[in-house]
């Protein structure tokens, strides 16, 4: 036996169900422009930042100790995670991604960079450095096993040559050689290092999101680098370090580790990968810019050549025929 639908007739006369009409969910407007930009910005500077800041304090603190500063960094990492209980690594496959990520990207390239960066000058490193998204290509390449287009060659041998120039044409005029061949080698050696883990980092933030993948790294290369920075931290003579020295530090510590790359992982999730991602192309010039105004480093004809050839040659290897701009 079928029993009739209970119904109620509305003030038009029209039949609906007895239950209540079910909530309309609140839509929660999406970012402005202004506020995406912002936070590309925020990325943007504070990776800049990160080569002049370390050559600038660089012969006031111990270089290893300094570059063990994501110790720092995961004293605000753990606590983060916990509080937003964002899940880590679930098999053994994860968890090798994150030893790669974090020993890659944030334990071994903020040592080796710093040391580098110490014998260095800042617009070197910062140039050095802008190389990495040719590194992070080739791995992926590599590890996708896939050969990558003709465009993308020619970008990385245009921005190779660029790092050659950069590295091996010294600057006879350079006061004291401050640019050694050593630091610039050891700044390459950090670079390509970790451009390719961000292959795995990419592949571990797909499994458990982006915030959690960089949290959870931050947190595991602290970890790893604390008992080294208490042994280091012990000789060192806090009392003397200025108040300059010491946001400086700050900055390095937190800045590039957390704030900028959550900013950054942000605005592209918010503005589009195509959109956002073309804003990196300001770190280079702007890290020599600061290096050049407040450092008072030269900005001479083969770091000119060479910050057009890496970012002509990254430009070069991103371009895809027939890809569809976005708006």
């Amino acid at each position: 036996m079928r029993f009739p639908r209970l119904t109620a007739r509305g003030a038009d006369g029209d039949k609906g169900p007895m239950a209540p009409p079910a909530p309309v969910p609140a839509t929660v407007p999406p970012p402005s422009s202004a506020a995406i930009f912002g936070a590309a910005m925020v990325a943007v500077i504070l990776f800049a930042l990160t080569a002049p800041l370390t050559r600038a304090i660089a012969g006031s603190v111990d270089p290893l100790l300094l570059g063990m500063r994501p110790v720092a960094a995961a004293a605000a990492a753990i606590p983060l995670i916990l509080i937003l209980r964002l899940k880590g690594p679930r098999g053994g496959h994860d968890w090798l991604l994150l030893l790669l990520s974090a020993g890659g990207s944030f334990a071994f390239f903020p040592v080796v960079f710093t040391l580098g960066q110490a014998m260095t000058s800042a617009t070197h490193g910062s140039l050095i450095q802008a190389s990495m998204p040719i590194f992070t290509g080739l791995a992926a390449a590599i590890v996708d096993r896939r050969r990558p287009g003709f465009h993308w060659w020619l970008g990385a041998a245009l921005a190779f040559a660029g790092e050659g120039v950069l590295v091996f044409f010294r600057d006879p005029a350079d006061p004291g050689r401050q640019a050694s061949l050593t630091g610039d080698l050891l700044v390459l050696l950090a670079s390509a290092v970790s451009a390719s883990a961000y292959v795995a980092g990419s592949r571990l933030a797909g499994r458990i999101s982006a915030l959690a993948a960089t949290l959870w790294c931050v947190g595991a290369a602290g970890l790893a680098l604390l008992p080294f920075a208490l042994l280091r931290a012990a000789h060192v003579t806090w009392g003397n370090l200025s108040l300059g020295v010491w946001v400086s530090i700050g900055a390095l510590a937190f800045g590039p580790n957390l704030i900028a790359f959550i900013a950054w992982l942000w605005a592209l999730s918010q503005g589009g990968v195509q959109r956002v991602a073309v804003f990196q192309f300001a770190v280079p010039p702007l890290s020599v810019l600061i290096a050049v105004v407040f450092l008072g480093e030269k900005l001479t004809v083969s770091l000119m050549v060479a910050l057009a050839c890496v970012l002509g040659g990254i430009a070069l290897a991103r371009y895809r025929p027939g890809r569809r701009r976005d708006a």
